[in-house]
């Protein structure tokens, strides 16, 4: 099929199945794929002639994962066509639903980005989605310090990150949080504290009030 595919490129040209002669064609050729062709090439898996034909103007489009900026904006895109889709009035996201977006890796790009949207809307019972409408996958990730060469995360503000989003998953159970994290609860509890998301009791929390992405 490279081969085939190379001749069109050269040639300008295509036969059809079952004729006898060629016709010539005037188009266009816009090709995408998440491969590494290069590598294809030196491992004699793709053709370095039609590697070379194809790699006019090339673009590379980096994983979602490393242009987090474009995460919430594509969501509320996605968010938006599917609602309309499926006749649901869905307004936006809530803040702590905005974060586990913005946490998680999204090893599918934007396609898993797509489909989380459709699923948020057909579970959503309120008007904007919640963390529970969310994928299993999404729901579970855990926040990451951020190190981009000009700012960086102060370690008590990463660890208070990581501890909320241990307890939330855990449902605010704190002896669960507690021996996950592998430190006592009367640590846990102290830390919780300082943090001003202590109740009444020891037993309680107050909700973890999250920063809207």
């Amino acid at each position: 099929m490279q081969v085939k595919l190379l001749r069109v490129l050269q040639e300008r040209e295509v036969r059809r199945v079952g004729e006898s002669r060629s016709r010539p064609v005037d188009v266009r050729v816009l090709a995408a794929t998440n491969r590494d062709l290069a590598h294809g090439v030196a491992d004699g898996a793709f053709r370095q002639d039609l590697y070379y034909r194809l790699k006019v103007v090339e673009l590379h489009v980096p994983p979602l994962r490393d242009r987090r900026d474009d995460i919430l904006p594509l969501a509320r895109v996605l968010l938006a066509d599917a609602a309309v889709r499926m006749g649901r009035k869905i307004s936006g996201l809530v803040p702590r639903a905005v974060d586990q977006l913005l946490r998680y890796e999204w090893p599918g790009n934007v396609r898993e980005l797509e489909n989380a949207m459709e699923r948020a809307v057909a579970l959503a019972r309120g008007s904007r989605v919640d963390l529970e409408d969310l994928p299993q996958e999404i729901r579970q990730a855990f926040p990451k310090p951020v190190v981009d060469g000009t700012t960086v995360q102060p370690l008590t503000e990463v660890e208070k990150d990581y501890i909320l989003a241990v307890l939330e998953l855990n449902g605010g159970n704190q002896t669960r949080t507690a021996e996950q994290l592998q430190i006592g609860s009367a640590t846990l509890y102290r830390k919780l504290k300082k943090y001003g998301l202590i109740g009444e009791s020891p037993g309680r929390t107050k909700k973890p009030t999250n920063r809207s992405g």
